[in-house]
Parts: structure tokens; C-alpha cells; sequence
């Protein structure tokens, strides 16, 4: 047995755990603040929209780091950039820990967010360079699974510091998450990008790398399925607070419990599609099933906010379900968009994340800023992203048909 300061051994669980912790970090830092949202609204005097962009500019921030992290880590390796940008997070959660405004707080939290971003990016690239394809798409599964952890407890515990200990108390907590996962990943990641391999830093490197992984044919398809699923998500994420709490006059602890099984629900998926992989069924016809569940799930919350006597049960089981079909459906779209370019694995899984990222916040924070508290809003918000997300997974079937 290894002794515990090594890295371990790749595909090993405590390899598989490090990188879900890494790639956690997103929906943690979200997550946590959810139950805060209103109070941050009435302590600074700020309308839900302003409080809105603490999440949607740290998704910003996320998103476009994201295209200069995953090329740098193609760059310089994958160890080092990750370890840099935990480092940034960490501080940058100090900050947002003593943040006297709005606005400064608004700053930190983007800053957040460009930290935040060498988890994910980075993790998947290991993955890339690690697995094949089929393999892959189980770990991400795996992965995925984990990471819902993170959405199931982190809104309580949010909801448990906002009553006990205040909203800045929050952000300190997130913090001290960053720095202990510095410490993990230089404890536990071994560096998986040869020297050999790596590309030579230039502006023009950078660009030919986007380049390259969009003029790719297989990229594309499996990209904006995974960016369509993802706005609907996070249209939940950013507008359950107001739809939940003040639409439906649920409490801090209720809102926890709703917004969890939602999480519980991603997971499930993840599981059932890990099995499902395992078991043999390709990646493509995993996303297909997925964008079903999406669809029929959108439909569902359209139908059940619009009949009064179903009430919370019309707008929240239908999310399980859309959750479910994330969770069965996202980890091989990734997968499949990464397949084609190994060769560039950071570069592209920073424009994987870049596009979701950037299509998660636009929807957060239009139909929070357009439907504020109306959960019929959001209802037509996530049906069309379903039918979206539908549509390109029939379109990904037809066009790896006639690729052969």
C-alpha cells in the first residue's frame, strides 16, 4: 500500500474522489449561497437581479478563465494550474468574506469564479489523458455523482451558518474548502501531462487550439447538448431561491430539502447511467436517452405550474426528473465532445466549459431578472432548453450515422 503522502495511483477511488472534489467547486460555491441570496438583498439595499449577479458574474468569471486555464494546463501541465488556481479561490473567498458592498462583493466572487475554474477544466483534461472514450464517459458518471453531493447538503448548511453565524460566514467556509483542496491535490495528483506533449505557449497557439477543436467533426453536436441541458439546470439553481422561497413561501430549511432531492436526482442519474455504460450501451445512445428525460421533464413543470391544485409538487417533481436526465446524459456528451481531440484535451475541455458556463448564466440570470418569483417563467425557460437539448442529441445520432 502506498504511504499516504503519494500520489495515487490513477483510477484508483481516492484518484476518483480528488478529481470529484475538484470539480465540486463550482456547484459548492453556488450552492452554499443560495439560502443567502434574499438576505444579501435586503442588507444591502440591492434589488434580486443586483444580488443575482454574485452567482451569474461568478459564472462569468468561471466561464472565460476557463479558456486561458485549460490551455496553460496543455501548456505548463496539469498540476500547477490546478494548484494555482485553488490558491485563488481560497483568497478570493476571504475577500468575498469581508466585503463591506455590494458591489466589492460582486468583484470577489468574479474573482471566485476565475479561480474556481482550474478544477473542472483540469479535471476533465486528466480524465482525457488518462481513459479512452468509453471509459471516460464512466468516470464522468462517477464523478458527476459525486459532485451532487455538493448540491444536496451545501444549501442546508448554507441555510444552518445564514441562522447561526451570518453570510459571511459563508464565504469564509468556502475559503477554508479552498485551501484544503490545494492541499489535496498536491498530496494526491500525480502529473499526467508529459513534458513531451505539451504545446508551446503563443496568442496564436491559443486561438489555433479553439480553432481546431471546432472545425473537429463530433465536437460540436455533443458541446451544445451539454450547454442547452445546462441552462435549464441552472435557470433552477439561480431562480429556486425566489420561485421556491418567496413564490411559494418555503421556508430556509424547506428550501434545503427540495433543492437536495433535486441534487439527489443528478446523482441517481449519474449512477444509473454509469451502470448503464458499464453494461455496454454506447455514450450516444446514453445522450439520447437523457434529452428524452429532459424533455418530458420540461413539458411536465410547464403543465404542473399552470394547474393551481398540484401546487409545489407541479413545479418540483418535474425537476427531479429533468435533473435525472441531466445526470443520465451529461458525463457522455462530455465525454464524446472530448473524444476527438486528445491531442488538446485542456484546450477543449476549457471551450466545453466556456460555452456551458456562459449559456448557464445568461439563463439564470434572464429568467430570474424576467420572472423574478414566477414559477411559470421558469417553467417556459427549461422546456425550451429541454426541446433544445433534445433536438441536437437526434441531430448528434444522424451525423455519427453518416460518419459511419
Amino acid at each position: 500500500m502506498s504511504e499516504p503522502h503519494l500520489p495515487a495511483t490513477i483510477g484508483s477511488t481516492r484518484w476518483v474522489v480528488t478529481l470529484s472534489a475538484m470539480s465540486a467547486v463550482t456547484a459548492l460555491s453556488i450552492d452554499i449561497s443560495l439560502p443567502a441570496q434574499p438576505v444579501l438583498a435586503t442588507v444591502f439595499d440591492a434589488s434580486s437581479a443586483t444580488v443575482q449577479l454574485t452567482l451569474s458574474l461568478f459564472l462569468i468569471g468561471f466561464a472565460v478563465a476557463q479558456l486561458l486555464v485549460g490551455y496553460l494546463s496543455d501548456v505548463w501541465g496539469r498540476r500547477r494550474v490546478l494548484i494555482a488556481g485553488l490558491a485563488l479561490f481560497a483568497l478570493s473567498g476571504l475577500a468575498c468574506a469581508v466585503s463591506p458592498n455590494i458591489e466589492v462583493l460582486i468583484v470577489c466572487r468574479t474573482l471566485q469564479g476565475i479561480g474556481a475554474s482550474a478544477g473542472p477544466v483540469v479535471a476533465r483534461a486528466i480524465v482525457r489523458d488518462t481513459q479512452p472514450a468509453g471509459q471516460a464517459a464512466r468516470l464522468m458518471s462517477t464523478m458527476l455523482a459525486t459532485v451532487a453531493i455538493a448540491p444536496m447538503i451545501a444549501p442546508s448548511i448554507g441555510g444552518v451558518m445564514l441562522a447561526g453565524l451570518g453570510w459571511r460566514a459563508i464565504f469564509a467556509t468556502l475559503a477554508a474548502a479552498g485551501i484544503s483542496l490545494v492541499v489535496l491535490a498536491h498530496l494526491t495528483l500525480h502529473e499526467t501531462l508529459a513534458v513531451e506533449r505539451r504545446l508551446a505557449a503563443s496568442p496564436r497557439g491559443l486561438v489555433r487550439g479553439f480553432a481546431q477543436f471546432f472545425a473537429t467533426p463530433g465536437t460540436r453536436l455533443p458541446t451544445l447538448i451539454g450547454c442547452a441541458a445546462f441552462a435549464g439546470q441552472f435557470a433552477y439553481i439561480a431562480d429556486s431561491p425566489f420561485v421556491l422561497m418567496h413564490g411559494y413561501q418555503v421556508s430556509n430549511t424547506a428550501f434545503g430539502v427540495y433543492f437536495g432531492l433535486t441534487a439527489l436526482a443528478l446523482m441517481i442519474g449519474s449512477l444509473v447511467g454509469w451502470r448503464i455504460l458499464k453494461a455496454g450501451r454506447s455514450p450516444i445512445k446514453m445522450i439520447l436517452t437523457g434529452t428524452t428525460i429532459l424533455l418530458f421533464g420540461g413539458v411536465l413543470v410547464t403543465i404542473g405550474t399552470r394547474v393551481e391544485g398540484l401546487g409545489i409538487a407541479g413545479f418540483l417533481v418535474p425537476m427531479i426528473i429533468y435533473f435525472f436526465g441531466c445526470g443520465m446524459g451529461g458525463p457522455s456528451a462530455t465525454a464524446l465532445a472530448l473524444e476527438p481531440v486528445p491531442h488538446i484535451a485542456g484546450t477543449a475541455s476549457s471551450m466545453i466549459g466556456f460555452l456551458t458556463m456562459i449559456a448557464g448564466a445568461a439563463s439564470g440570470y434572464l429568467t430570474t431578472k424576467i420572472g423574478g418569483s414566477d414559477p411559470r417563467t421558469f417553467a417556459l425557460v427549461v422546456t425550451v432548453m429541454g426541446a433544445v437539448a433534445s433536438l441536437f442529441a437526434w441531430a448528434a445520432v444522424l451525423s455519427r450515422r453518416r460518419r459511419g
